[in-house]
């Protein structure tokens, strides 16, 4: 007979006594006054009970499956699992299933009779009150706590030190300057990737990767304040960043989710988009003896190579194309004058605009019904997939098109940044040629919003104000 003898525990309970050692001894004893002397242990060391995915579990499931065992032993229910569906479905789809006995070492039932498979459902119930009533008492304490001001407990965040005596987070002045630089690159342009190799060869104390550098961008703890339940509240911790920054890279992470690019290797890498369709535009460099490079919209050059072209957008070159746009600037830098006449032509007045809205809604309602038609003359079998399938992609780019074009035209109207913009600008001047392809993009990000590309390389700049 070979029973695995299983042991869980977590980090917290380790600390509170509840080793493994402990289980494997009991455990072992067990089996032994029992007369099953073929025993083996599936250890989870450091694994929550609320969640399946323990690789010892696997491997003893797999086992279960494979009838390399016919009995599992724990010191206590909980052990196996903390949620009554987890514990419920091991019992019953994978050692019923599999003619498997479950047994507890300090609890009075087994699942080889009617009244200790009753008797461990009930067991199962209390289990998970347990944990369902230890998660609100945190829960409750954390809030709490937050609503004091005070830090929550958990992992320290990366800038800061915890006082367990004076019960207050106090700034790390070295790893300070290294978070408000992280947003600043951000700001820049730069990659979440390229922030996380730059502060993982500055600092030794933390480890870093893209997705933790993301969450570091987001927390409000850094403003000098908490999110308790989705509501902001002042700390009693000294601030690092200021609010408006990080409320602009807030936006910038929008705006990248939606499809602007970090800094790439070209000067208007992220900024550009299609005057056609809407899309993101990319930049081509064919195969050939020409190495001509190009800037395309992504809708018509991916989908022409599908055969499925969607935009008439066309190829614009990079080079003529990233010189228009600078004599544009370097023209506008002189003649301060002409930079609130060009900010002045993006806004419209409220009846050209609820007239284009009115326009774009029965543009959309006008798409919709297309799609409809298009679906029943699909289900009526009446057309082939194929076609379906590619006049449903066109419609489609046109209605996102329609909505970014909505989008931009019923934002609410922003903090006037006229000024910042004429400054930014301002430093530009006759230096322009003089600046490296990195200056030249930080102030290309930090004055435009966005380029629209038009067919036979026409441009339209929409200013960051």
């Amino acid at each position: 007979m070979t029973v695995a003898l299983y042991c869980r525990v977590s980090t917290d309970e380790q600390v509170h006594g509840f080793s493994i050692d402990n289980q494997k001894e009991r455990l072992e004893a067990y089996a032994i006054s029992q007369g099953w002397n073929d025993f083996r242990f599936y250890i989870d060391d450091g694994y929550s009970g609320t969640s399946m995915d323990r690789p010892a579990l696997k491997r003893m499931i797999h086992h279960a499956e494979s009838g390399r065992i016919n009995t599992v032993i724990v010191y206590k229910l909980d052990r196996l699992g903390r949620k009554q569906k987890d514990v419920l479905f091991l019992l019953e789809d994978v050692f019923e299933k599999n003619k498997v006995t479950f047994k507890s070492a300090t609890e009075p039932f087994d699942t080889a009779t009617p009244l200790g498979k009753a008797m461990l459902g009930i067991l199962a119930v209390f289990a998970q009150l347990e944990r369902d009533t230890i998660v609100e008492r945190v829960t409750a304490g954390r809030r709490q706590r937050i609503r004091r001001g005070l830090w929550h407990g958990g992992p320290v965040p990366f800038g800061y030190r915890w006082d367990s005596e004076k019960q207050r987070l106090y700034v790390v002045p070295e790893e300070a300057v290294l978070i408000k630089e992280a947003f600043s690159m951000y700001l820049k342009g730069q990659s979440l990737l390229y922030i996380a190799e730059w502060l993982s060869s500055r600092t030794k104390t933390r480890t870093f990767d893209h997705s933790i550098v993301r969450a570091m961008l987001q927390r409000p703890i850094y403003t000098g304040r908490m999110n308790n339940a989705g509501l902001l509240v002042e700390g009693k911790h000294e601030a690092i960043i200021d609010i408006e920054t990080y409320e602009r890279v807030q936006k910038e992470m929008q705006k990248r989710k939606e499809g602007r690019s970090p800094v790439g290797d070209y000067l208007l890498s992220g900024l550009l988009r299609c005057g056609i369709c809407g899309g993101s535009v990319i930049h081509v460099a064919p195969s050939g003896r020409r190495k001509q490079s190009y800037y395309a919209c992504k809708n018509q050059h991916v989908r022409k190579r599908e055969r499925s072209n969607n935009c008439s957008l066309g190829y614009t070159q990079v080079k003529k194309l990233d010189a228009a746009v600078s004599d544009r600037l370097k023209q506008l830098s002189l003649h301060p004058k002409q930079v609130e006449k060009e900010i002045k032509r993006r806004t419209v007045s409220e009846k050209e605009d609820n007239q284009l809205i009115e326009q774009l809604h029965d543009e959309l309602k006008n798409i919709d019904l297309k799609l409809e038609r298009w679906y029943d003359a699909f289900e009526q079998g009446i057309l082939d997939p194929r076609k379906l399938k590619e006049r449903i992609e066109g419609l489609e780019a046109e209605k996102k098109a329609i909505l970014t074009r909505l989008d931009e035209v019923e934002l609410p109207p922003e903090e006037d940044r006229t000024e910042d913009l004429k400054e930014v600008l301002g430093t530009i001047g006759e230096a322009w040629d003089k600046l490296t392809l990195d200056e030249k993009k930080i102030i290309l990000r930090a004055a435009l919003d966005h380029i629209i590309l038009y067919p036979k390389g026409e441009f339209k700049l929409v200013w960051n104000v």
